[in-house]
């Protein structure tokens, strides 16, 4: 219901509606009644004391308020307004109307006023867009109409020149007027008291005057500029002469308005500074006092225009005329070129004696002047002239609460951003200082949210001045800065929250930006202290700074100054302690955990600040440890704060979650900033030292260090405790996709840079090694291709951190040092294989070497050395010596420094190392032997570092073995060099050809000297060695013999053959269009198929004639998963609907339903009995019985995972549960582990072995918790096992609309031994479900056509396993789709047919078998091996090997039935007859 005067308005307007079309109509009376409405309403409305700063409609700010009311009947009616604006405000108004005899002025003057009275809900860019005409006449009436006229043009030009554009447009005119505003500034400032209309307008003479006290002795001090001396201890006592409770009137100037430079030195005398002194104790007693006397109404009336202030407009006093020349020159003061005419006609002197609202008695005023002070801040020389006339002492003086005060904020958030006039404010003696400080700090807690933000923005500029930041200490200001935000309801409970409006909310946010900002300064300002007080401790010189100047640090000296202090023994560092003991981090946490819902323009800044905050904060291990304790995030379940870090790390954009999981509806902002933010967090804690040193060596000694060591065990502990942490938050997964990032491009680089940082510092821990070590980052060298170029060539630096760290990583990953440049072509393999090589010990016969010596010293001619040695030593005499090819090579005694990634290098000159090798077993005592050959190529290959004359100096790496290079730091060298002998030669050459071993070993038989060296090839007993036997006994008997023996590997590589091979069988369709098929899986005990649609029926299919026999309705819409009991009496069978998911449990022979599963998104029965039921909601699972439907037992982590595709499953014993990446005991119901997430998409299944689990790529050993290996090509795939466990097959069926280039058009086959792939075969359609018959002997595939939401065709087809596909079979399914349906002759419907039976057909069908299977043994297992490779697909390779075949149709017909018939059963071949035909 509108107010009393919503009400009036709105009758006044339907008056005028009736009225004005009226030839003659007056609009005065109705434009004045609304204007006196207006102005009593907006005098009521300041009453309340609204932010002045705030220009938000007044029904905004209070939607209850009068005002706002009648502003919105005024805004409703459009004709009003247009003719308000346009009509009412023009000079020619009656002329244009013919109507004569009335005064145009009048009308103009109440159409300016109204206008006036209505701009608190006036959009103003519209008023005046392309509307110069108005303008102009404003101009000119504000330059020479008489009052009111004038004074209300003033106004309105005031409000048209906010807008940007009409000022730059009308700069011309606003030069010349400019300087007109300020000489009537100064006439009415210089016009006596008695004179002013208004001046005894403040109390009437009925009231009493109980403040009439702030007149006392007016007369006598407006004579001094200082205070007298009684008066100077009890201003002292009061806190400064600004606070407004005081008994006294602060002491003016009489003639402020013409200050001179010599004003700072008399305001600087030693009683004037005593007056700003802040108070030595809390305020006296005087001010219960004073509250006490407010009690009264007329001590309001009093207060009243010392605190709030009023603006009368009509009629408009000289305060009024003043107030609106100070609006219209607000904006215009920001303007370079209008500065001028301030210096001229001295606008610094009118403000500073507007500032005395002792003296004017009007706050307001003052406000005005105050906005009119901080647009002319803006200008540096402005703010210097202002420090130096004393203004800073001026503007402190302003009474608090007011508004004014609340201008003086803006005002100190404006003179901050002026170093050089800051530089001169904290030259000040410190008791001025103080009182700036704590007149900010005031602000702090003032009730207007401007006057809070612009302080918070004061600080944090200021912070940068070490005696701002000093004196901010001083007066508790951490707790007070912090306190700004803590007691907003939006960081409060969800009952508070709710009780906020919109507006309210978004100021909120706005503040919590800006004290965020002002903490990061601030720990980032006492970071640059205390580092520089670490460094002088460690006995450096660090110069420092002057107090009074600003100093600022960069993004990377920030960093620095981290680890400087990191590095030092840990002691209390107070700013620190004391946010903790305010509980500031966790609510700094809780607002980064916040600023997923919120959307404003700041939230990026809001929360880089935060982090940036908690970043520097992580020097103090108390704060590390804080991070891996729970925090509270009201509706979401309590949560680390490491979750909270890593979780902006994960998100390159800036998203709304759901219960902190994956990406949800939201805009998205891209903000890499906030993920550099969250990896600093992460680098400072887990690349936070284990070990921290005292300051000095004598200050913690060995002896009596028992406090110490307790320390650094302590420091061990919390950096094990966070690594834990990162870890179950899944750390790893995180910084390991940050390393591929490349967008965006201009800030991927250096991403990449801190996510290497941070997880070369997590690989400290073992467990982390151990399971990067397994992924395909390391194993197939991906880091080093990272390693080799930036993603944008013009951040080569940030590219270099990368490299450094990378290199770090590889070190701590491969317990190697690396160094001579070669760490771009190494591997973990290259690196493991170097590792082998260094540990094998080296041993040679003797005997042989003193032959090579012989032999050579028979080739130079020495013959009696030779024969003496020959003689003493026993030696055969030597062979004859070949004629040489080539001059001998010159011989180096020493060689170069070898690496450790040289081995890697070496093996790219094998052959050369092999075809000396064979020349040196042919011949030994040839001059063109091996080992100069060899030290010739390592010579080339590490000729960067030896010289191009004489020999090289050897350094400690030319040892015998290889690991003491492995583990050389490279800057031990030894006092003296090891000398070369024969030995150390010869043992650098076996180990050069150990090297070049495709497999090294580390024990290793005696090296022969006469042959090349070569390491055994492993036999697996695999399928190698298998294939290579398959050659020598390709005959069907011994084929026989080991199947019979149960040959492990030969049952691997006959499983590996079948399951190379897939042959198309049958097709089946629906026969309505309406519903496509969504899943399918074989009856367990009948020759029948359960198919589900989407329409949620299941379709029973008979296997041998492919007609539907059965369709049972069980749910209401798309079906996506069920499962047969092993009886094939129960049926499991989940559906999806938008509203809720639902699985139930029927009874497959009347299919009726025994119970359902409400919102259990996919349930299965349990291995080994299936009396249980396991069902997964989330990342719950739940256990039921299933006789029952009851529930045992509910497992939710502690810690979730959030995979995409949770589904929980029971261990092949039925004792254990994976459920979200958490392995659980069944009997206990609790958690026994937490395997590390690699992956979004699956949480894990059980290998049949009982022993691994497969989690998407991942494969984890359930016995150590290990990492065992990675499979790249089981990457967002459904595992599925036959039954014998001989084979795996993975699809990647994504059942999420928004995802449908997720659906795979292949399904691939792999080796449950050791995950190598077998075969991929291509379908060509999109894979929906694949099932296996019991026996493991044919599959059933869901291939649709089209998108998830439009499926053009769907249908399941038979696939037999280990049965090759003719050219026949394809005719035939190309035939099948051309007809749409199938045809029981073409797909083998017809095996039960009895017409050809003779003996000829029939001994062709065994031979066609014999044949298939011969070819299968001799070429099987190569091309089952070879498909292990990951060929694409095996139909189109068998298609071009096999020679086109013509057989007659009805003995192809048949052959085909008779291997359907034999293919779901374990009957075998009868061989004997076989044989025999093959013997005859």
């Amino acid at each position: 219901m509108d107010s009393a005067p919503a009400q009036e308005v709105t009758e006044l307007l339907k008056q005028w509606e009736e009225q004005h079309p009226t030839p003659g109509y007056d609009p005065i009376p109705t434009l004045t009644r609304i204007a006196e409405i207006i102005e009593a309403e907006t005098e009521n409305f300041m009453k309340k004391d609204p932010d002045p700063f705030d220009e938000r409609h007044p029904s905004r700010t209070d939607p209850e308020c009068a005002l706002g009311h009648a502003l919105k009947v005024m805004f409703k009616k459009d004709n009003f307004m247009t003719k308000l604006v346009n009509d009412y405000v023009r000079d020619t108004f009656y002329s244009r109307q013919n109507i004569t005899g009335r005064d145009v002025h009048k009308l103009n003057v109440a159409a300016c006023r109204l206008t006036l009275d209505l701009m608190p809900g006036l959009e103003m860019s519209v008023v005046f867009q392309d509307n110069e005409a108005l303008i102009h006449r404003l101009l000119n009436w504000a330059t020479n109409s008489p009052e009111p006229l004038q004074c209300y043009a003033t106004g309105l030009l005031a409000a048209a020149m906010e807008v940007q554009e009409i000022a730059t447009n009308f700069r011309e005119l606003n030069a010349m007027l400019v300087p007109l505003m300020l000489k009537r500034l100064h006439e009415l400032r210089a016009k006596p008291q008695d004179d002013k209309p208004g001046a005894n307008l403040v109390t009437p003479p009925s009231q009493t005057r109980h403040f009439a006290r702030f007149d006392k002795k007016k007369n006598n001090d407006i004579k001094c500029n200082g205070p007298t001396p009684d008066k100077k201890d009890r201003e002292k006592d009061d806190g400064g002469g600004g606070v407004m409770l005081t008994d006294e009137i602060a002491p003016i100037a009489k003639d402020p308005e013409t200050p001179v430079k010599n004003f700072n030195c008399s305001a600087g005398s030693p009683e004037r500074w005593g007056l700003m002194s802040p108070p030595a104790r809390p305020p006296p007693l005087a001010i219960p006092a004073l509250h006490h006397e407010t009690s009264s109404n007329s001590s309001w009336v009093e207060m009243e225009t010392y605190v709030i202030g009023n603006i009368q407009i009509h009629p408009p006093t000289d305060a009024t005329k003043q107030m609106l020349i100070l609006r219209y020159l607000t904006p215009i003061g920001e303007y370079q070129e209008f500065l001028s005419h301030v210096f001229e006609w001295n606008a610094l002197g009118l403000i500073l004696g507007y500032l005395n609202v002792r003296e004017s008695r009007d706050s307001r005023l003052a406000f005005e002047a105050l906005k009119y002070l901080a647009a002319l801040l803006c200008h540096k020389k402005f703010s210097i002239d202002f420090i130096n006339m004393g203004g800073l002492q001026k503007f402190l003086e302003v009474p608090r609460p007011s508004v004014a005060a609340t201008g003086v904020s803006i005002c100190l958030y404006y003179l901050a951003y002026c170093e050089d006039a800051m530089e001169r404010v904290c030259l000040m003696p410190s008791h001025i200082l103080a009182n700036l400080v704590e007149y900010a700090l005031w602000l702090l807690e003032c009730s207007h949210d401007s006057g809070r933000c612009h302080a918070t923005m004061f600080f944090g500029l200021s912070f940068q001045f070490r005696v701002i930041l000093e004196e901010f200490d001083k007066q508790d200001g951490l707790r007070k800065l912090y306190n700004v935000i803590s007691t907003l309801p939006i960081l409060g409970s969800d009952e508070e929250e709710s009780r906020v409006s919109d507006d309210e909310t978004c100021a909120a946010r706005q503040i919590v930006r800006h004290v965020c900002v002002a903490l990061r300064r601030y720990f980032e300002a006492h970071l640059r202290i205390r580092s520089a007080q670490v460094l002088r401790q460690q006995g450096d010189n660090v110069p420092d700074p002057p107090p009074y100047k600003a100093s600022k640090s960069t993004v990377e000296e920030i960093q620095e100054q981290i680890e400087i202090v990191q590095s030092a023994w840990w002691a209390r560092w107070t700013p620190v302690d004391e946010l903790l003991e305010l509980g500031g981090v966790s609510l700094l946490l809780q607002v980064v955990g916040f600023a997923y819902d919120w959307n404003f323009n700041g939230r990026a800044e809001t929360v880089r600040s935060a982090l940036d905050v908690i970043s520097v904060c992580c020097v103090a291990p108390r704060v590390q440890l804080l991070l891996t304790d729970k925090i509270n995030m009201r509706d979401a379940d309590l949560t680390t704060g490491v979750h909270i870090v890593l979780s902006k790390c994960r998100n390159a954009r800036l998203v709304k979650l759901d219960s902190m999981g994956g990406a949800a509806d939201g805009d998205i902002v891209p903000e890499p900033e906030v993920q550099k933010a969250a990896l600093n967090v992460l680098v400072n804690c887990v690349c936070a030292p284990a070990h921290r040193g005292g300051p000095s060596s004598a200050r913690f000694s060995l002896t009596g260090s028992s406090k110490k060591k307790t320390a650094v065990k302590s420091y061990e502990d919390v950096i094990q405790k966070v690594w834990e942490s990162v870890r179950t938050n899944n750390g790893i997964m995180v910084l390991l996709s940050l390393m591929m990032v490349k967008s965006p491009i201009t800030d991927a680089d250096r991403l990449r840079g801190l996510a290497c940082r941070a997880l070369a510092g997590l690989a400290r821990c073992p467990t982390v090694r151990q399971i990067i070590s397994k992924l395909p980052l390391f194993t197939t060298s991906h880091l080093q291709v990272l390693m080799r170029d930036p993603i944008l060539q013009e951040k080569r630096q940030e590219h270099v951190m990368f490299q450094k760290y990378a290199l770090e990583l590889l070190e701590r990953v491969s317990g190697k040092s690396k160094h001579m440049g070669a760490e771009f072509e190494t591997s973990l393999a290259n690196i493991h294989r170097a590792n082998v090589v260094a540990q094998t010990r080296i041993s040679y016969n003797e005997r042989q070497l003193l032959q090579l010596v012989a032999a050579h010293l028979w080739a130079r001619g020495l013959k009696d050395s030779a024969s003496a040695l020959q003689r003493e030593a026993g030696l055969p005499p030597p062979a004859p010596p070949a004629p040489p090819h080539h001059p001998p090579p010159v011989y180096t005694p020493s060689t170069p420094v070898r690496s450790r990634l040289s081995v890697s290098r070496a093996s790219s000159c094998g052959s050369v190392l092999h075809r000396d090798s064979l020349d040196h077993s042919h011949a030994p005592h040839n001059e063109d032997s091996p080992m100069p050959a060899v030290i010739k190529l390592r010579k080339l290959q590490n000729q960067s570092h030896s010289t191009g004359s004489g020999p090289p100096t050897p350094g400690p790496e030319q040892k015998r073995s290889l690991q003491k290079q492995l583990s050389a730091a490279g800057g031990d060298r030894p006092c003296s060099p090891p000398r070369v002998t024969l030995h150390s030669i010869i043992t650098e050459y076996l180990y050069n050809q150990h090297a070049l071993c495709k497999n090294p070993v580390v024990t290793c038989p005696q090296f022969n000297l006469f042959e090349p060296h070569k390491c055994p090839e492993p036999s697996s007993g695999s399928l190698a060695s298998v294939a290579v036997r398959g050659a020598e006994a390709a005959n069907l008997l011994a084929r026989v013999v080991r199947r019979e023996t149960h040959s492990l590997a030969s049952c691997r590589a006959h499983a590996r053959l079948a399951h190379s091979y897939f042959s198309h069988v049958r097709t089946l369709r629906l026969q309505d269009d309406d519903a496509y098929f969504t899943h399918t899986i074989f009856h367990p005990l009948q020759q029948q198929l359960l198919t589900a649609t989407s329409s949620g029926d299941i379709r029973v299919f008979n296997l041998f004639t492919g007609v539907e026999e059965n369709s049972y309705q069980v749910h209401e819409s798309y079906i996506y998963h069920m499962q047969a009991s092993r009886d094939g009496c129960l049926l499991l069978a989940s559906s999806t609907t938008s509203w809720r998911t639902l699985s139930a449990l029927w009874n497959m022979k009347e299919f009726e339903q025994l119970f359902q599963l409400d919102n259990e998104e996919y349930v299965e029965f349990s291995k080994m009995s299936e009396e249980r039921i396991i069902g997964t909601k989330g990342e719950t699972a739940s256990i039921f019985d299933t006789r029952t439907g009851r529930e045992f037992m509910t497992l939710t982590p502690a810690i979730s995972n959030q995979y995409a595709k949770n589904r929980a499953t029971f261990n092949p014993t039925d004792e254990l549960v994976l459920s979200d990446g958490v392995l659980w005991d069944v009997n206990t119901g609790k958690e026994i582990h937490k395997f590390d997430k690699l992956n979004q998409t699956h949480s894990g299944v059980f290998h049949p072995n009982g022993l691994e689990v497969i989690s998407n790529t991942e494969v984890w050993d359930l016995r150590t918790f290990h990492l065992l290996r990675t499979v790249p090509s089981l990457d967002k795939s459904e595992v599925i096992f036959n039954p014998t466990c001989s084979a795996l097959y993975a699809v990647c069926s994504d059942q999420d609309s928004e995802e449908r280039s997720q659906f795979d058009t292949s399904f691939k086959t792999l080796d449950p031994y050791d995950y190598s792939s077998i075969a991929t075969i291509d379908v060509k359609r999109n894979i929906y479900s694949l099932s296996v018959s019991r026996y493991g002997t044919q599959i059933s595939l869901v291939e649709n056509m089209g998108d998830f939401e439009q499926v053009q065709e769907s249908c399941v087809k038979l696939y037999d396993v280990g049965r090759k596909r003719d050219h026949d079979d394809d005719a035939d399914e190309e035939d099948e789709e051309e007809l749409a349906a199938g045809s029981d002759n073409d797909d083998g419907s017809d095996s039960g047919s009895d017409n050809v039976d003779d003996l000829a057909s029939s001994l062709l069908q065994r031979y066609n078998a014999v044949m298939e299977l011969a070819e299968g043994s001799g070429s099987g297992s190569a091309s089952g091996s070879a498909s292990g490779s990951g060929e694409s697909s095996r139909d189109e390779l068998e298609r071009d090997e096999e020679p086109p075949r013509r057989r007659p149709r009805r003995m192809r017909t048949r052959r085909r039935a008779a291997e359907r018939r034999s293919s779901d059963s374990d009957a075998d071949i009868d061989f004997d007859n076989i044989i025999e035909f093959e013997l005859d």
